[in-house]
């Protein structure tokens, strides 16, 4: 059986970069193993050097011959920015950590990677995707696909006093969602803010704020939405400072959205939970 750890999947885009740190914490917070895991596309490796196959410039939006040297190249300096970036992880106490380069399929990879992985770290928005809320496709094919807790990252930087938001749509299986947000709060020494649908009431939230202030917090606060729509939750997140949104897939239902199009359209980092499973 696989040991219990946090499992990041990296490459050297700025919102991989910026996950590291968070995935790290999570690592140190739970005692366990960070595995950083970077998959070679098999495809890419296949398609290249064909006189057919061509790239696109992100940049200048021109094309030019995929060359399989400049493809392998590309490649090397990944892994060398990354090695450099997981190295740096020596000077931070009490983290056991591995770096996994692999080839193969992306997806299929991941997902069997991901098994037995207490938190899925990855960037929300890798090379394929410009800055802000929108959603990057490896990151989209892992919500649609998979159903690992993921903690979509993003580059930008959150104020110190910024809490984990979660969104409460059920009070009979909320359960999973809050104690996420807890388990986040923690390992980043920030405060817990419930966000209720708007048929809920709070005093109906289960006991659970006097033991957490037992165990030493987080500090909760509670508010109830105005409405059931994705612009009301956006305002939400934005009429205070919020570090991430804890969400379950029954909670974008709610909504109105399938999860990846939902968190495509809010501009903080998502955790995903995975809804409780139906009864048989």
């Amino acid at each position: 059986m696989t040991e219990p750890h946090v499992l990041l999947l990296i490459d050297a885009s700025p919102a991989s970069r910026a996950a590291l740190a968070n995935a790290a914490r999570l690592a140190r917070h739970h005692h366990c193993e960070l595995i950083a895991l970077f998959v070679e596309d098999e495809d890419l490796h296949a398609s290249a050097g064909h006189p057919f196959t061509r790239e696109v410039s992100a940049l200048s939006g021109e094309s030019r011959p995929f060359d399989r040297e400049v493809l392998l190249t590309r490649l090397t300096q990944q892994r060398r920015q990354i090695e450099m970036l997981m190295a740096s992880l020596d000077r931070q106490d009490r983290l056991g950590w591995r770096l996994d380069v692999v080839s193969g399929p992306v997806i299929d990879t991941i997902r069997q990677a991901a098994l037995g992985a207490e938190w899925v770290v990855l960037g929300k928005a890798g090379w394929s995707a410009s800055r802000g809320g929108r959603l990057g496709s490896t990151a989209r094919q892992m919500v649609e696909t998979t159903r690992s807790r993921l903690l979509l990252w993003q580059e930008d930087a959150c104020a110190p006093e910024a809490a984990i938001v979660a969104l409460v749509h059920n009070m009979g299986d909320c359960g999973p969602g809050i104690e996420t947000a807890r388990l986040l709060a923690l390992a980043t020494d920030r405060n817990v803010r419930l966000l209720l649908m708007p048929d809920l009431e709070p005093a109906s939230l289960p006991a659970l704020f006097a033991s957490w202030q037992q165990q030493g917090g987080p500090q909760v606060t509670v508010e109830r939405l105005a409405d059931q729509g994705i612009e009301t939750l956006r305002r939400a997140l934005q009429a205070q400072p919020a570090a991430a949104l804890v969400i379950d897939d029954r909670g974008a239902f709610a909504l109105g959205l399938p999860m990846a199009d939902l968190i495509a359209q809010i501009d903080i980092p998502v955790i995903r939970v995975p809804s409780p499973a139906e009864p048989a």
